[in-house]
């Protein structure tokens, strides 16, 4: 369907312009795991599970002083697969690709992100925190501290402690990034939780190595003790750690360090986390640079640093240089000849770099590219099939709905009324989406063999009683607005 535009998303929809949100803060609360205040107000819209199935990321807070281009979009959304009773929705003919987001965890761990359940650490390990150590972790904590620097030019490392390789082995690397994907986060989160008693432990040691006090630092934030995380992140940054110069700079950012919100020594921080390598302090340096916060506007010097960012592989600046190069986000005017603003062709490369590590909004804008004129992308019916199959695993309403319609149209990949009829039941048991936006993209009457499968689900449900004629009216309306969880 040349042309289509299947998400039925209107510009500025999955974090492109009205977001309002921040690249940082989203990191920030998705990584500590914050869950909202008894009043609901504190925290808003960390990356959220909820009970199956949910929708993936929705962002934080916003920072009230920076602009809404400064934005933290993508991250995935909702989860739930393709339809139980349904075969896996296979693209014709298009090979998957390299690297696609993992299935989705069985609920409750729902990759989710929609502000709509609490997803944070538990305040007490005790009660759902820390687990006890697990046979698996043994040898990869052995192997951690095994792997520390013991001989060179330096001063050998000390030993590290047992609590230490064990903090590193359950929790993982420092990383200050946006999670690829929901399911990333929440296990991130959940490693936290094991972990947060063993960090803890080791980060009171006076030698405890920079990324424990790092991930200690997550832990204490997410316990709401912003001065001990402060504290830990200054050791952190002291050792050396690129993560924690970044993630010191969320703190001047956003107004969590001691003083409150202080700009100029937020930029010095993620100038030095640029310095050390780190990607995620380079990507929000750039969106600084973006919309100038703390430092002077200057597109080139945005595309620059995202341009580094992304050729060290993080997905979202992969994800925001793929904007800026589609759609000239960022650039007075929507184009600049010097910086080769806007590549049409650059653009999708870097959303599909995005996609594949797991960034299910860069695979939904890229999909909705391929079906519109105005990209400047010729129409390719199979790479949205691709791409939208990639979203709709993530579980995402608008996605799995989207994937209905191309079942619905064969559109990129064979027509098939079943399959299209289960995903738009999928979608509509989400809650997420009604049956007014189940099909925009699709046209306006309903194919007849859907529209009778279609009824056929809503009547093996128990939900309608009407005539399987394919006449989608008040009938089959009232039957499928049922399918919500009440």
């Amino acid at each position: 369907m040349p042309g289509a535009t299947h998400w039925g998303m209107q510009p500025g929809d999955h974090g492109v312009k009205k977001f309002g949100l921040s690249v940082v803060l989203m990191a920030f609360w998705a990584s500590a795991g914050f869950a909202q205040d008894a009043d609901g107000a504190a925290n808003k819209g960390a990356e959220k599970p909820a009970p199956a199935p949910a929708r993936q990321i929705t962002n934080t807070g916003v920072d009230p002083d920076t602009s809404s281009d400064c934005v933290a979009g993508p991250v995935s959304d909702t989860p739930g697969l393709a339809p139980d009773d349904a075969p896996p929705p296979a693209v014709a003919d298009t090979p998957a690709p390299q690297a696609t987001t993992p299935a989705p965890p069985a609920p409750p761990a729902d990759e989710a992100v929609t502000a709509t359940a609490e997803t944070s650490m538990p305040d007490d390990p005790a009660a759902g925190g820390a687990a006890p150590p697990v046979d698996e972790t043994d040898a990869h904590a052995e192997s951690v501290a095994a792997d520390q620097p013991t001989t060179g030019n330096a001063e050998a490392a000390p030993a590290m402690s047992p609590e230490a390789a064990r903090c590193l082995a359950v929790a993982g690397p420092a990383d200050a990034g946006v999670p690829a994907s929901a399911a990333a986060a929440a296990a991130h989160r959940a490693a936290l939780a094991e972990a947060a008693d063993l960090c803890l432990t080791a980060a009171t040691a006076e030698d405890a190595p920079a990324e424990v006090l790092f991930l200690s630092a997550e832990v204490a934030q997410g316990r709401r003790d912003t001065a001990g995380a402060f504290e830990m992140l200054n050791r952190a940054a002291a050792a050396g750690l690129p993560a924690a110069e970044t993630r010191l700079g969320d703190y001047f950012l956003f107004g969590l360090a001691p003083g409150g919100k202080d700009p100029a020594a937020a930029i010095a921080h993620y100038q030095r986390a640029t310095e050390l390598g780190d990607p995620a302090g380079t990507t929000t340096l750039a969106l600084m640079y973006r919309v100038g916060k703390g430092v002077p506007r200057d597109p080139a010097r945005m595309v620059e640093l995202l341009g580094k960012a992304a050729q060290a592989g993080y997905h979202f600046a992969q994800y925001r240089l793929a904007q800026t190069y589609m759609t000239g986000e960022g650039i007075p005017g929507g184009a600049d000849p010097a910086l080769g603003i806007p590549d049409p062709e650059r653009g999708a490369a870097l959303y599909t770099a995005a996609a594949e590590a797991g960034n299910i909004t860069a695979a939904l804008e890229l999909a909705r590219a391929y079906g519109d004129p105005a990209s400047g992308l010729a129409d390719d019916p199979a790479a949205r099939a691709r791409l939208t199959l990639i979203a709709s695993r993530s579980g995402m309403p608008e996605a799995i709905a989207a994937m209905g319609v191309l079942y619905e149209t064969g559109d990129g990949v064979d027509y098939d009324p079943g399959v299209a009829a289960l995903l738009y039941v999928r979608a509509l048991e989400t809650g997420k989406i009604g049956l007014d936006a189940l099909r925009r993209g699709a046209p306006g009457r309903w194919d007849r063999d859907t529209a009778i499968a279609f009824q056929s689900v809503l009547k093996d449900r128990g939900l309608y009683t009407g005539p399987l004629d394919g006449l989608v009216g008040r009938g089959t309306a009232a039957a499928a607005a049922r399918l919500a969880p009440q």
